[in-house]
Formats: structure tokens, sequence, C-alpha cells
């Protein structure tokens, strides 16, 4: 605790304030500060999150507890993605991870402990890690990518954990080495994509179509089983202005589960832009919808005001709902996080009026309203991982905090501060049982931002009121004093008399009486004044007139 002033500085009621922890505020330090335990099965929701340091870190909701995943690390080596690794079917989905790192390698590790039972090498910036029936496929920047056997199958290839016993040995000085017997192994196939690849998404039906683009490089499609590209895409036409549209692609999401009758993939820009393409219709995308447009503007980062800037599409992810229907989340570089609506895409056609106008844009905006946005995220959205049921979402970034929100609601659940910036976030497929953690009732001494802003709207436009509040009732927290009742005691003045539970009737008599003799005061000398006022103008116009007349008489 700090250190109590000296008596002559102390003022009234200070002696009970509690300062604050050295390390933050009491919000950020409750998930931090309490005692680790070990991960056990249980009911409660978790996520597992990556970082820039290469920590992973596991986050029980519930419980409100974090620990760090065991097993070797590689320090300054960012966590860029993360999946399950566990055989398909049953509880054993989740009992393997795969994580892949910023230089390329790429871990399958046990969920509960953290030892890693293989690895290998691929290029740097891992930008897709997905499970592909018993197998796994990883795709970097480069356009390197490889097909992994049975790394997601009930028995691990014992060959792949003993390499990566062998390099766990030597993890820092002996990466080459690793990456010679990775190349070396039969039960590896790698290929080669059209580079560079910024983002690229494998068909969750099981076609084994893996979409894949970046930067100038538009859309293509890789079927993984032939080892071919089997579609490409083509640019907007040319808008009203004969000008070529860039392409600046970012992020790519399928929505085949939504619609099995069409062929949808839904692109996000670096401009702040959404293309929706039927690859079973045709080459060019449907539509282009600019993000903020008439609705689900956002606000500057320092000043609050509305944010006319396109900001880039960092990640998105395709989902279910709580309420069966499918949506989009995209966030961006400026912490908004959006949700738009999937229903119409199903019988949606291609937009007759060229790119570039506003009528272009206002169909868009039918064919994909904007559902709603979550508020209080913090610095740039890197991942977004959504809840298989739909009703919960993470969301983690360069603000160093995990967000969980409710997608009923878009409430905030949980806050909870990592230490390091994030980089991607895997739920876990508990369900959250919506209990507040260590039995409290108090929503801030959960450490979380539960965001009842709409309950307060609604009771302040019905005019309802709790008893004991009011304009003039405001609560003052513990560990605080009161800044109108320093040095008096209580009942003495009107304003006194309020907060004080005796002589209200009394002290709200008085103050009536002494604010209207203090306005009717007021008002009669502001009369005064402009009678005054008048009066002298009058005057000095004719002195200034006769001292005119004055001179011009005098030769």
């Amino acid at each position: 605790q700090a250190r109590a002033p000296p008596p002559a500085t102390r003022r009234p009621g200070s002696e009970h304030r509690v300062p604050p922890p050295r390390g933050g505020s009491l919000r950020r330090r409750v998930f931090s500060d309490r005692a680790r335990p070990l991960i056990c099965a249980s009911s409660e929701m978790r996520f597992l999150t990556g970082d820039d340091t290469g920590i992973l870190k596991w986050v029980r909701v519930e419980a409100q507890k974090v620990e760090r995943l065991g097993g070797p690390r590689r320090r300054g080596d960012a966590a860029e993605r993360l999946c399950w690794a566990g055989p398909a079917g049953g509880d054993l989905r989740e009992s393997r991870i795969a994580v892949g790192y910023a230089s390329g390698a790429v871990e399958a590790r046990e969920a509960a402990s953290g030892a890693v039972l293989g690895s290998f090498n691929l290029g740097a910036n891992i930008r897709c890690l997905s499970p592909i029936d018993r197998d796994l496929l990883a795709v970097s920047k480069d356009g390197a990518g490889s097909v992994v056997a049975n790394w997601c199958a009930e028995d691990f290839p014992s060959a792949a954990s003993e390499g990566a016993a062998a390099g766990g040995a030597a993890e820092e000085g002996a990466e080459a080495g690793a990456e010679e017997e990775g190349e070396g192994d039969s039960g590896m196939r790698r290929f080669k994509l059209p580079a560079p690849v910024t983002a690229a998404c494998l068909d969750p039906t099981g076609s084994k179509r893996l979409a894949f683009g970046g930067g100038e490089n538009d859309v293509k499609i890789f079927d993984v089983a032939r080892g071919e590209v089997s579609w490409k895409a083509k640019n907007m036409p040319e808008n009203y202005l004969c000008l070529r549209i860039p392409v600046k692609l970012s992020s790519l999401q399928w929505a085949t589960e939504m619609a099995p009758s069409k062929s949808l993939l839904i692109a996000g820009t670096t401009d702040g832009k959404v293309r929706l393409y039927d690859t079973s219709a045709q080459r060019r995308p449907l539509f282009e919808l600019q993000i903020g447009h008439k609705s689900g503007q956002g606000t500057g980062g320092y000043t609050g005001t509305g944010d006319d800037m396109a900001r880039p599409v960092n990640c998105s992810a395709v989902a279910k709902t709580h309420d069966g229907s499918w949506s989009i989340f995209l966030g961006n570089t400026m912490g908004v996080l959006r949700e738009y609506d999937l229903r119409n895409l199903s019988s949606c056609k291609a937009c007759p009026i060229k790119p570039g106008r506003k009528s272009h844009l206002d169909w868009a905006a039918k064919q994909l309203p904007l559902r709603r946005g979550y508020r209080g995220i913090m610095g740039a959205v890197r991942d977004i991982d959504v809840h298989s049921s739909g009703s919960v979402l993470a969301a983690v970034g360069l603000g160093r905090f995990a967000f969980v929100f409710e997608t009923k609601r878009k409430k905030m659940i949980s806050k909870v501060y990592m230490k390091q910036k994030l980089c991607s976030v895997l739920l876990s497929d508990e369900s959250y049982s919506n209990a507040k953690g260590a039995g409290s009732d108090d929503e801030d001494d959960d450490g979380d931002i539960t965001g009842e802003e709409r309950e307060d709207r609604k009771r302040a436009s019905s005019g309802c009121v709790d008893e004991g509040e009011g304009p003039g009732d405001d609560e003052v927290q513990e560990g605080f004093s009161s800044d109108e009742g320093e040095g008096g005691g209580e009942g003495e003045g009107g304003d006194e008399g309020e907060e004080g539970g005796g002589g209200a009737e009394e002290g709200e008599g008085e103050d009536e009486e002494e604010g209207s003799t203090a306005a009717a005061e007021a008002a009669a000398a502001l009369a005064k004044r402009r009678k005054l006022a008048k009066r002298k103008k009058p005057k000095a116009r004719a002195a200034g007139a006769g001292r005119k007349k004055a001179r011009k008489a005098d030769p």
C-alpha cells in the first residue's frame, strides 16, 4: 500500500482511500493475479490464444483463470495460426492442437500438457492451417503448401514424434536440420501456389477446395486432391469513369454451408470493401460493398467522431449464430467488429449496376445488410473465432486484450488482459454457462464489462427510476470521499439535507425560496444595466456631434 500523506495535507475522508495496484487497474489484473490451476476436463468454456512472443495461453472464462500452455516455447516466434488437430468426431477432436508460427514452423501439441508431438518447417508466415480428413493442410505467405499425412488421425505417426523429440533437444540451434528432415518425410506432400498469399481458406463442406489470394493476386481455387488450380476469378469491371478497380485482397471465407446449391466466397480487401463470388455461376464478383455505407460507420480511435477513411479488413469468420441464421464477422485495423446478415445471399444474383456508383452500393447493402456492431474493442482485430453453438465469439488483437461477446445481445461478457499482443484465438466446444465467476453478485468484481447500455436506455426512455435513484442521488464509491459533504454535517444546508435522510422536505423548500430570490435579483440587476446603457448612448452621440461642429466653425 502507498504511504499515507502527512496530517497537514490530508483531506477529510481521504484516510479510507485504497490505492490502486502498481501494475494497473483492479479490473485489468483480475485474471492475472489468481493462482494458475491445471487444465482439467470440465464443462467451463475456455479458449486458447497465441501472441507475438510465441506463448500459448488457456483462458477459462467462468473461472476467470489464465494459464500458460506447457511444453517448449519458441521465443520471439509469433503463433499466427491455431486449429484443432485431433481425430474427427467424438471428444478427441480437441485433444491435440496445431500451431503455425511466423518463422514457418508448424507443430502438433497435446492440448492438455503442451508436449510437442511433431513439427516441420514451411515458408515464413503461415496463412492457413486446417485439418483435411486425417491429414493436416498448411499454406505459407510465399505460396508453399504441404499436406502432412495422419497428423489428425487417432494414432499420431511415431516417426513425426521421434523427429519432434530430436528437434526439441536442439530447438534453438538446429532449425535447418529440422527443415531437411521434414522435406525427406514420405508422409508429406508439398505443392506450390501463385504468390503472394495473404489469405487462404479450405472449403468446410469437405470438397478439398482451397481458396487463396492476396494483394493483386486475385482469388483462385486450388484442388488439393488433383493438385491443380481449378478456378480463377476476374477483377471487377471498370467503373463509370472507365478506371480499373484494384484488387487488394486481405481475407477469404467460404459460405457453402449456408447455401449448398451455390459455391459462395466472401472476400475482404485492404480498402474496406467486401466482395461476393459465386464460383459456380461466373468469375467476376456479384457485387462490391463499401463497409460503413449508410450504416455501420466506424469512429476515430482518439476523437470518437465519424471515421470516413476506408480501413483494411484484417480478419473474417462465417458462422451460424444463436438463432440458426448465418452471419459474417469482419474486424478491421481500428478495433471495429461488425456482423453482416447472409440470409439474402442464397438467392442473390449479379448486380446490374456498374461499381463505383451509389446505386450499386445501395443495392449491395440490401443484399448484405448490417446486423450489429460490437463495441469496446481496443486496437486492431487480428483474429476472430465463433463458438460451435453460435452464441459466443472471441476476438483478439493488438490491444493485448481478449474479448468475449454474446452474439444474441452483442454483450461483452469478458475482457481479459493477456500482457502480449495477440495473433490468434481458438474456442473450445464447451458451452458458456452464463455464470459469474467466484460466486460474486457484483459484475465489476468479476473483471468483466457486461455492457448494460441498452437496459439503461430503455429505463431512461420509459421514465422508470428505481427507489433511491435520482438526478441528485449519485452514489459515492467505496474508497473515495464525497466532494459535496466535506467539512460539514448532514442536514445543515439545503444540498446536505438532500443527501441526508432527515429534513429533506424542509431543505428542498429552502432551496427553492433561495433560488427564486436569487433569480429575481439577477433579473433586476440586468434590467438596470440595460436602462443605463440606453441613457448613455444618446449623450455620447450628442457630445461627439458637438465637437465636430465646433471644429468646423473654428477657422
